[in-house]
């Protein structure tokens, strides 16, 4: 099938690198087909505002929270703190660009993943009058919500542990990233799957089982966040990724 990757039925060494294709495919998929690039531009459009709101946010309030919690030791010690804010405002920006456009832009991913499907040719999925097409819409932001709670507390324990021991701010700044990058694989592969009547635990089963694939699937679009102007079209390109990876699953018979 057209841009759809074919995978091994079990886990390989390799699984980190094809993991780390499927963004780059989806993102040459989404500037080939013209419906596909309308809903990206219009996501970018939203997630754009998102982002100036957020930058804004961290700059003004990050620096007096972390005071309040630990106040400047001063030298000689002082980098500590100020490592410690680069390192939190670093993992702060990840962990609110990574998920508050999620939030926003919840409503528009089946219509995503339809535009995705149609364009590689996949089996439709079942019809849905406009009573399901809400209830859908609805259910993408509570789970949405939900996968943000629960990537908010692993940061949370990520930067308590920084706080406790800042010395290994480093090593806590890495399980961050990695964290965020199996949320992110969950969060985009979730969507297509949920539009077939697939559960949660089958994603679940898919970090277990193909922890390399959704790392490398994580990290590849994690990096979009640091591209200027790419990660503005960081989620409709997740989510047309998240349904390539789907396709490929299905047909390596890791999904149903």
């Amino acid at each position: 099938m057209e841009d759809t990757p074919e995978l091994p039925r079990q886990s390989g060494p390799l699984d980190l690198l094809r993991g780390a294709t499927f963004p780059l495919r989806a993102a040459r998929l989404v500037a080939s087909v013209p419906r596909l690039r309308r809903l990206a531009a219009t996501c970018a459009a939203i997630t754009l505002v998102v982002f100036a709101l957020w930058a804004w946010a961290l700059v003004t309030w990050l620096p007096g929270l972390l005071e309040s919690i630990w106040p400047h030791p001063g030298s000689p010690v002082g980098w500590l703190w100020d490592l410690t804010l680069v390192v939190a405002g670093v993992l702060a920006w990840l962990l609110g660009a990574a998920s508050l456009p999620l939030l926003a832009l919840a409503p528009l991913e089946d219509v995503l993943v339809d535009a995705t499907e149609s364009a590689v040719g996949a089996p439709p999925a079942p019809p849905a009058g406009i009573t399901a097409t809400v209830r859908q819409a609805v259910s993408a932001v509570v789970r949405t919500g939900a996968r943000v709670a629960v990537l908010l507390a692993g940061q949370a324990l990520v930067l308590a542990l920084q706080l406790i021991l800042p010395a290994a701010a480093p090593l806590w700044a890495i399980a961050g990233v990695l964290w965020t990058a199996l949320l992110v694989c969950a969060e985009y592969l979730d969507p297509p799957l949920a539009r077939r009547g697939g559960s949660f635990a089958e994603v679940r089963r898919v970090l277990a089982g193909r922890t390399g694939l959704a790392l490398g699937f994580g990290l590849s679009t994690t990096l979009l966040l640091w591209v200027p102007l790419l990660n503005l079209f960081l989620v409709p390109v997740a989510v047309v990724a998240g349904t390539l990876l789907h396709r490929s699953l299905v047909q390596a018979g890791t999904l149903s």
